[in-house]
């Protein structure tokens, strides 16, 4: 949406703050409505520290709205008091300031509350705001909104945008510049932003760029409409004209102009804090708080030795609370030790874990674990207990339930899911189509499979769209035909054996069943009594995906770097062996990573795109 300030004022000059102040020994823990700051720092600049941060997240919640379920958290933020105890974690020379992605909170690591460090602390605080707000904004656009918001200062009981950055504009009048179509291309992978030589201009255009669109009088109003065509992944260069009716050669003569003016704008916006972020709760750290903070630090910047070090050493000293389990877990799971993971996150969970994340993730350990499996949907519902709202948990026990056969919950949980990933869509419209299937909800089926085949990014997902599609629609028919066969015989006269046709009325469909295999201890009889059964073929792999097309079950084999698809027809026929139980439930679906060997009959069926015919499975 558009920015409103209440006023604009001219300004010329850069940001003035006021010196720091000696720093106390102690930890403290300082608490307002959004933020949890930890510092060495002393009482009073850890106040003004929070009060700052709780203005701006005010000013930026009134742009951008976060997501309930990646808000619930409040970020950590971390001011050392000197150079040399921030120094172990800091990422690389003259970061004075970083943001960290935590397992269940965000972080904002500081070298200290000193005021001039607050712009570094604020760009990476907004990028931390975009990220959460889920709206997808070109590169350009999200460095040159942190730079220009990194200005933001208190003046009064408002916040004052738009102070020039010296920096910028020297190297904005010693650079050649990027055309506006170039600049809005930058990708991740583009020298302009991992080259420090090219990266200059590409920061400093960004944000001069930021700052005319949001604070010229001529580009301002029509600044919203800019955003939510570019959030909707429409190129800036159609974005420019469809909002502005101008070219981006035009907006680069614009941007040159503006910042050739006597005069820069800045604006004026109004703030409203809560109590308690004017007056937050302080107290000193608790030991546990304090420990865990500074061994989530090692671990999340990569020093795995200390981490597990730090966790370990608050495990013993307090053997009843979850959290340092929790980080041994987490650690584990970051160095794909399954199993220590496993038996960390059980742990943390049997010693009263009140949290939403560590349940979904355990429940991500348990998929490959045959021995822990019943625990997934446990876990997940847990998760769910914690966080009502929690989407991964909600998409994630929809395909577990889904493979448990247990249709309604299934959709109750898929139909939870607000935001689908345009990647996840066909899965996840295709598994809801099934659902609703089995249940004889065939209008909510058939909506379901249209937009699978709409999100279908191959021929193979457009294909498996269709021919649910065609199940959905086909079965209502058959059974049309045979209620009318069974009038028509009602009201016939009987006739005598030997005259029955057999032929005459339609045979009853035969019960589909691809989703359950039974095991069997000996093979199947060949269909050519007399011949020899042509030798197999053999297939090894993680079974990823199964798909139920009316009588016939497609299973989808990764092996290496290639997927092989092969066909079910016959269920009865197919040998399963070593299954841990005496049946091998394959729901249709997403599937868990199933190691299996597979023999099978070569007999390709272009129309599925399978390979062969299944005969027997060998589970692993």
């Amino acid at each position: 949406m558009p920015f409103s300030p209440a006023a604009a004022v001219v300004l010329a000059g850069t940001l003035l703050a006021p010196a720091a102040l000696p720093a106390a020994e102690q930890w403290i823990k300082i608490k307002s409505s959004h933020f949890e700051l930890y510092t060495t720092a002393g009482e009073k600049k850890g106040r003004e520290a929070i009060l700052y941060f709780e203005q701006v997240r005010d000013f930026f919640s009134k742009i951008l709205v976060e997501k309930k379920s990646s808000a619930g958290a409040p970020l950590r933020l971390i001011a050392f008091r000197s150079e040399k105890e921030y120094k172990p974690f800091q990422p690389n020379e003259g970061a004075v300031a970083f943001f960290l992605p935590g397992y269940d909170r965000d972080y904002i690591v500081m070298q200290s509350i000193a005021a001039e460090h607050y712009p570094v602390a604020v760009h990476e605080f907004i990028h931390m705001l975009v990220k959460r707000s889920g709206v997808e904004v070109p590169i350009w656009f999200n460095e040159g909104l942190a730079e220009l918001y990194s200005t933001m200062r208190p003046v009064g009981k408002k916040v004052q945008v738009g102070d020039l950055i010296p920096g910028r504009l020297v190297v904005l009048r010693e650079s050649k510049w990027l055309p506006v179509d170039v600049l809005t291309a930058v990708g991740h992978d583009s020298p302009y932003y991992n080259e420090r030589d090219r990266a200059g201009v590409f920061y400093a255009e960004s944000w001069a760029l930021m700052h005319m669109l949001n604070l010229s009088p001529e580009y301002r109003p029509q600044f919203g409409k800019f955003l939510t065509l570019l959030a909707s992944g429409l190129p800036a260069t159609n974005a420019f004209w469809q909002a502005y009716a101008k070219t981006t050669a035009r907006v680069l003569q614009d941007l040159q102009q503006y910042l050739r003016g006597s005069s820069f704008n800045a604006a004026l916006f109004d703030v409203k804090l809560q109590k308690s972020d004017e007056q937050p709760d302080i107290e000193d750290a608790p030991p546990l708080e304090s420990a865990m903070v500074l061994a989530d630090l090692f671990a999340l910047t990569g020093k795995t030795a200390e981490a597990r070090q730090k966790y370990d050493s608050a495990a013993r000293q307090f053997p009843k609370n979850w959290e340092p389990e929790a980080g041994l877990a987490e650690l584990a799971l970051g160095g794909k030790d399954m199993d220590d993971a496993r038996r960390h996150f059980a742990r943390a969970a049997e010693l009263g874990s009140t949290n939403a994340r560590l349940y979904y993730n355990y429940a991500m350990t348990l998929r490959n674990s045959s021995q822990d499996e019943a625990a997934l949907i446990p876990a997940l519902k847990q998760a769910l207990v914690l966080d009502p709202d929690y989407q991964d948990a909600h998409h994630y026990l929809a395909y577990c339930m889904l493979q448990s056969q247990d249709y309604e919950g299934a959709v109750e949980h898929f139909t939870k899911v607000r935001q689908i990933k345009r990647a996840e869509a066909f899965q996840y419209y295709h598994g809801l189509a099934y659902a609703n299937y089995r249940l004889d909800k065939r209008d909510a089926a058939r909506k379901a499979a249209e937009a699978a085949r709409k999100f279908a990014a191959n021929a193979e997902e457009k294909t498996t769209a269709e021919e649910i599609l065609s199940v959905i629609n086909e079965e209502p028919k058959v059974q049309a035909v045979q209620r009318s066969a069974q009038t028509v015989e009602r009201a016939a006269p009987p006739l005598e054996p030997a005259e029955r046709a057999p032929s005459a009325r339609p045979q009853e469909p035969e019960e589909e069943k691809p989703r359950r295999l039974v095991r069997r201890n000996e093979p199947p009889e060949d269909r050519r009594p007399g011949s020899l059964p042509a030798a197999p073929l053999r297939v090894e792999g993680m079974l990823r995906q199964i798909d139920c097309l009316g009588k016939t079950a497609r299973l989808r084999v990764r092996t290496g770097q290639k997927e092989v698809a092969l066909a079910i027809t016959n269920p009865e026929a197919v040998v399963v062996k070593n299954a841990p139980t005496g049946t091998l439930d394959l729901a249709c679906g997403p599937q868990k990573s199933n190691r299996l060997t597979i023999e099978y009959e070569s007999r390709p069926d272009p129309k599925l795109g399978t390979l062969g015919a299944v005969r027997s499975i060998e589970y692993h």
